[in-house]
């Protein structure tokens, strides 16, 4: 493994199946906006590279996102990175905690649910939790220290394991598709946190295959870089559209449409509290409309991106062509809603979903989906947090695609100037 400088900077590097988007921050934390776009890059990756978030040819991963580094905007500095894990690989359970069950201890009820919701064995995975105060925002990690073996040549061994056991095992989904949210921390084993008699817990559960998580971490060694954590995208994601600091008081949804996968986060009472996978991608619209209407892909592309959703735009030929499968797919988000009411401890109803990631800009899906699901849906603020002095290329239309990178972007700034204060 690479020898992380403490001194050195970091970004964040969204991993997905067809690009690698890249961020770097830098922090005043006293500012208004208190992050500022130092550097950012993205790199179209071919099919068949990475599917469904597993990598299936390193090479070529390792020298696309090598060149990626040689020819972003803004020169990168230092070799620390804050990478995310793909959704649909991993597992989170949120469970309510109460007094009885944890009377043994935390370690020992995290294991219990471990071995009752995750299909793979302790042995086969890494995983983290964290104990939650209901009503607390925990959207940041906090000081811990490991539970496993620290990792080799790194200059703080707290900090380090953070980054292979805390951030590796920071991603999460639960099987069956009703995910419930990563933590960012864990628990000195053995030396379980003060439970107050009075008080309402959360235990948030995460675990991602060690064969991924490992494979992931390769990737990153083979480039020169050193990774500080792998965590969820639904936390970074959070992190990208949610004001610094600020509480909410109502739950929102936060709707990532991707290229080849969306999912569907509830974010409530300061921490996240369910992930959901939604079948809807960019790429399956596109091919909707190619097969329907027998258009080449980079037709279909084009028609997709002119008329969108809008039923006066077109001849409404779009519209009408995959208005099925926009019915499917609001009827899927609303029963993940109504789950989240009525299934989820403490859950609430949703009265407002924001919109990120690049099918965000797709022409009138926010009135549509808020249409049918007679709720509030806006496209998100990515740059909620971010000085609006913006780098050459890097526009505001731009960056609803980079929502999970500057969302990795703003950990990467926080962990560095943690560094800072420390060394």
């Amino acid at each position: 493994m690479p020898i992380l400088n403490p001194l050195s900077s970091a970004f964040g590097l969204d991993i997905s199946d067809r690009s690698f988007k890249l961020i770097q921050m830098s922090k005043r934390s006293r500012s208004k906006y208190p992050y500022r776009v130092s550097a950012w890059g993205a790199i179209d990756i071919p099919e068949g590279v990475l599917e469904r978030g597993d990598l299936k040819d390193v090479d070529q991963a390792a020298a696309l996102l090598t060149k990626l580094l040689r020819t972003t905007r803004g020169r990168i500095k230092g070799r620390g990175v804050v990478a995310c894990l793909p959704e649909t690989r991993t597992f989170v359970k949120m469970i309510e905690a109460t007094q009885d069950n944890l009377k043994e201890g935390v370690e020992k009820l995290v294991t219990t649910e471990i071995e009752q919701n995750i299909p793979l064995t302790k042995e086969d995975i890494y995983y983290d939790y964290q104990l939650v105060a209901m009503g607390e925002n925990r959207m940041e990690p906090q000081e811990h220290q490991p539970t496993e073996e620290p990792v080799e040549e790194t200059p703080k061994e707290d900090e380090a394991k953070k980054g292979e056991d805390a951030g590796e095992k920071e991603k999460g989904q639960e099987a069956g598709q009703e995910a419930e949210t990563p933590p960012t921390e864990t628990a000195e084993e053995g030396s379980e946190e003060t439970i107050s008699d009075n008080q309402k817990y959360y235990l948030i559960i995460a675990a991602a295959p060690r064969e991924l998580v490992d494979s992931y971490t390769a990737l990153l060694e083979k480039t020169g870089l050193a990774p500080i954590a792998l965590e969820i995208e639904a936390m970074s994601i959070t992190r990208a559209l949610t004001p610094a600091g600020e509480h909410f008081k109502d739950p929102i949804g936060l709707l990532d449409i991707g290229a080849t996968r969306s999912s569907l986060v509830i974010f409530d009472e300061g921490v996240l509290k369910m992930t959901v996978s939604i079948p809807l991608s960019g790429i399956e619209i596109t091919e909707t409309i190619a097969e329907k209407l027998q258009l080449e892909m980079e037709n279909a592309e084009k028609l997709k991106i002119e008329c969108g959703l809008d039923a006066n735009r077109c001849d409404d030929k779009i519209w009408t062509t995959i208005a099925p499968l926009i019915e499917d797919i609001t009827e899927k988000i609303r029963n993940a809603l109504r789950f989240y009411q009525v299934g989820v401890p403490s859950g609430r109803k949703i009265e407002k979903l924001l919109l990120c990631g690049g099918g965000a800009h797709f022409r009138e899906i926010d009135a549509v989906l808020s249409r049918k699901l007679a709720i509030k849906v806006v496209r998100g603020d990515s740059l909620i947090n971010v000085n609006p002095s913006l780098p050459k290329g890097f526009t505001p239309n731009r960056s609803l695609a980079f929502t999970t990178a500057i969302g990795l972007g703003i950990r990467a700034a926080n962990e560095y100037e943690s560094y800072k204060k420390r060394f």
